[in-house]
Formats: structure tokens, sequence, C-alpha cells
């Protein structure tokens, strides 16, 4: 691991950390306690990648790092998600004229993309860590990656696109279980009605 880098993702992960717990704290969130968890796991993730580049790191065997490489996965996955989710919420919101429910907003699809977050970033960083990518030579580097590559990008996609699916289906029956149906024309209010 680069020290730039290291030091680089670190600040990012705290910073991005910092976001979530302040969106989280100051929104109206179904689960709260379980998104600042979350937020918690990235800004412990940013603390990690200051120690990733020191001498007890480098010396661990392939099968130690796993550990660190799963939580890794999941915090970034996890950032990433909530940041695009967010963002598109927001984006969504000021440029619809018309109200509507944002892409992720009930407690059941905050429980979906936690969910999808933890199999994902779980999945990536166990198979970085196995594949022991980050101690290959600059030569075989790019082979490693690619290779990795291979086996993460069609699970990605299949879990994605199924977690996708499922959010839809929920937010769809979220809108039916609060619809309403207007007043019929022949439905006139009179007097006898009340």
């Amino acid at each position: 691991v680069n020290p730039f880098f290291a030091v680089y993702f670190g600040v990012l992960f705290c910073l991005i950390s910092g976001w979530m717990l302040y969106r989280v704290v100051s929104g109206d969130h179904p689960r709260p306690i379980l998104l600042g968890t979350f937020s918690s796991l990235v800004m412990f993730a940013g603390f990690l990648c200051f120690v990733l580049e020191s001498n007890w790191v480098v010396s661990m065997s392939r099968t130690s790092k796993v550990p660190l490489y799963t939580i890794l996965g999941i915090a970034v996955t996890f950032a990433l998600l909530f940041s695009i989710i967010d963002l598109v919420n927001y984006c969504y919101g000021y440029f619809n004229t018309q109200p509507g429910k944002g892409l992720v907003e009930t407690e059941n699809q905050v429980l979906l993309i936690v969910a999808t977050a933890s199999v994902l970033g779980f999945f990536f960083g166990l198979v970085f860590g196995l594949l022991d990518v980050e101690d290959q030579d600059f030569i075989n580097l790019r082979p490693a990656l690619l290779h990795q590559e291979r086996i993460c990008y069609p699970i990605g996609a299949l879990v994605s696109a199924s977690a996708a699916a499922f959010n839809q289906y929920l937010r769809e029956k979220s809108n039916e279980e609060h619809k309403y149906e207007s007043l019929r024309k022949d439905d006139a209010l009179d007097d006898d009605d009340f």
C-alpha cells in the first residue's frame, strides 16, 4: 500500500463517515442506530487505513489479513452505497416537480441496503485478501487485479441487480400502502352524510 494513498483513503473515509453521521443524526432515518453503527465502521476503516502501511501489517500472513480487508470492503461498499443513494434522493427531491418517494425511504429498504453492502463488501474483501492482491509486486499487480475483477464483477452485478429489483418491489409496495382513492364525481357529499 502506497503511504500517500493510505493517508488519502483514511482521511476520505473519516470525512465521509462524519458526513454520514451528520446526515443520520440530523435526518429522519428509519434505523438511525444501525446507520450510525455502519457510519462508525467507516470511521474505523479510515483509521485502519493509517495503519495498513505499518510493518506489522506487511508481515502478517495472507489469511490473517482477510478480516482487515473484509472490514475495509464492507466500509467502502456501505460508504459508496450510502453516498450514491443520498445524492440520488437529494437530486430526485430537488428536480422532481411532483411529490414522491425517494429511492430508499422505508425501514425495509434501509435494511436491504445495509445487508447488500455487508454481503458485497465482505465478499470483495474476502477475495482481495485470499488472492493476496496487496502483496503482489508491481509487475504482477495488474494481472492480480484483473483476476480479482473477473471473480467479483459477475457476483457484484448479480447481487446488485437482485437488490435493485427487490428495492423497487419494496418501493412500490410502500406506495400501494399509502395510496388514497380520490372522490368520484358521483360520491359528492351532501347534508345527509353528516
